[in-house]
């Protein structure tokens, strides 16, 4: 009977650490949480390993192991906002241009 009790703690143990797992971000999670670090984010001095602090600092956990993935998200994320910024700023020049003409 003593046996069984260290294996019903090592039982508990081993349950813990799905829970765990668990409760590290979705990637939906992590995207929705760097499109907002990104608009308070200085782009002249913020780092990726300044963002990915933050992040990490958000929600609690070692991503280490999802810096990859997490790299490429804002990669993507800063792909978008230039593309979206490029897109603005053509859609002015042609207002101006048309406003110029009329």
């Amino acid at each position: 009977m003593l046996v069984a009790l260290p294996k019903g703690k090592k039982a508990v143990k081993d349950k813990e650490k799905p829970k765990e797992e668990k409760q590290k971000p979705s990637d939906d999670v992590l995207k929705t949480a760097i499109c907002e670090i990104l608009k308070e984010v200085d782009f002249n001095t913020a780092t990726f390993t300044d963002i990915f602090k933050q992040l990490v600092k958000i929600f609690n956990t070692d991503l280490t192991s999802r810096k990859p993935s997490i790299k490429f998200m804002i990669q993507d994320e800063l792909t978008k906002l230039a593309d979206e910024e490029d897109e603005s700023e053509s859609e002015k020049t042609k207002k101006e241009a048309s406003g110029t003409k009329a």
